[in-house]
């Protein structure tokens, strides 16, 4: 039990390596004061420190400590019941995940090719989510905020989903090493488009960095109203287009796909067009899985899982965790450091899941590649994922 705790430790005091690591969630049966920490290095009057931000749901508080006094910090971190831990470092990323029976399911992950540029500023954290003072104008605009500057009622939830959003996406991405590098995002089936809205104000307005974000739909009276909303603001670097993933075709190669809202194989659609461009960060959060389901339902069932399918909701979440399952493994396949992570959604679904990628190596990892051909032979499956890719990526399934 205590071994993934030395190796968090070592990962994390190595002040040469270490870039950041997040603390969050509560194991079942659990409570814990925060709701998620996150450490990561910084420079103060010319002095390395790790600085420890603990977030709650009423306030973030931070706390400087030089290495020395750090180690105390850190084990009491470690203590505490968190049900995730990731650890992003230039010695290699460690994850752990604790089941519901308290079980440390722990992954460790080869080191990137291209070291994580480390951004020491000390007051980044402070910026890390939409305030009401700092995100006015935008969180107006879309009508979760009175104009007298109070957040709607029935929209507190979604100002809360809003800001978690925002924290996952940065920590994917690490946006503050993009500083200079212009940044493309596409939202696909961007929807009522909160988020592409919140991403554009946050990576343009908050970190000033040179963004062009575009929202994809298919439902061209919600594109035209966003399309008001956005030349009102006068924000002329966010767009919307009418169209159907698979059929979209952007002048600049995004490096940043959203696929928040995607249904069943539109998902897929989203992460083949970014495999596909090469993307530096995918993100998803599926909605409904139902291609792979129907293949299961024809396909010999391993007399192992019989009583599985013997009853119907779980045969439908074996579906959902099975092809999440097989996109998180294609991604790993295609180079990108991957983590399904729990994320409350925006729209009202028990769905509630999130995929998050980083391009950090070359495709064809054999540990990877023998999981998922495993993994395809014991179900006798053929996920959608892989179909789209087609034969440019054969070799790797």
């Amino acid at each position: 039990m205590d071994d993934f705790k030395q190796l968090i430790r070592e990962r994390i005091l190595a002040r040469e390596t270490f870039v950041r690591a997040t603390f969050s969630g509560g194991q079942k049966g659990f409570s814990i004061q925060w709701e998620k920490v996150i450490v990561r290095p910084v420079e103060i009057q010319g002095e390395v420190q790790l600085q420890f931000s603990y977030f709650d749901e009423k306030k973030d508080t931070t706390q400087n400590y030089p290495f020395k006094q750090a180690k105390a910090r850190v084990d009491e971190l470690l203590a505490l019941p968190f049900r995730n831990i990731f650890v992003e470092s230039n010695a290699g990323n460690v994850q752990v995940n604790v089941s519901k029976k308290g079980k440390p399911i722990v992954n460790e992950f080869k080191p990137a090719a291209v070291p994580v540029p480390v951004n020491l500023a000390h007051n980044r954290e402070k910026h890390r989510i939409l305030s009401d003072e700092n995100a006015r104008p935008f969180l107006e605009a879309v009508g979760i905020m009175t104009k007298d500057g109070r957040i709607k009622a029935d929209m507190q939830r979604k100002h809360k989903q809003i800001n978690e959003f925002l924290r996952l996406l940065d920590e994917t991405a690490s946006f503050d090493a993009w500083s200079g590098s212009p940044v493309n995002v596409v939202d696909f089936g961007c929807g009522s488009a909160h988020l592409t809205f919140a991403v554009y104000y946050y990576l343009r307005n908050i970190l000033e960095l040179d963004v062009h974000v575009t929202g994809v739909d298919v439902k061209a009276e919600l594109i035209e109203r966003h399309q008001q909303t956005a030349a009102a603001m006068g924000w002329d670097r966010l767009s919307f287009e009418v169209g159907y993933i698979a059929e979209y075709e952007p002048e600049v190669k995004p490096n940043v796909i959203l696929a928040l809202h995607a249904c069943d194989t539109a998902t897929d659609d989203a992460l083949a067009k970014g495999i596909q461009w090469e993307s530096k960060v995918i993100v998803c959060a599926p909605c409904c899985q139902h291609e792979l389901q129907e293949q299961l339902s024809h396909a010999p069932t391993p007399s192992q899982m019989l009583p599985v399918f013997h009853h119907g909701i779980l045969f439908e979440r074996m579906g959902d965790i099975l092809t999440d399952t097989f996109r998180a493994t294609i991604l790993r396949i295609m180079g990108y450091r991957t983590d399904v992570t729990q994320f409350v959604p925006i729209e009202h679904t028990g769905k509630n899941l999130m995929i998050r990628s980083m391009k950090t190596t070359p495709p064809g990892d054999p540990r990877w590649v023998e999981e998922y051909r495993n993994l395809k032979s014991f179900w006798q499956v053929k996920p959608y994922l892989e179909k789209l890719l087609g034969e440019a990526y054969a070799k790797y399934f």
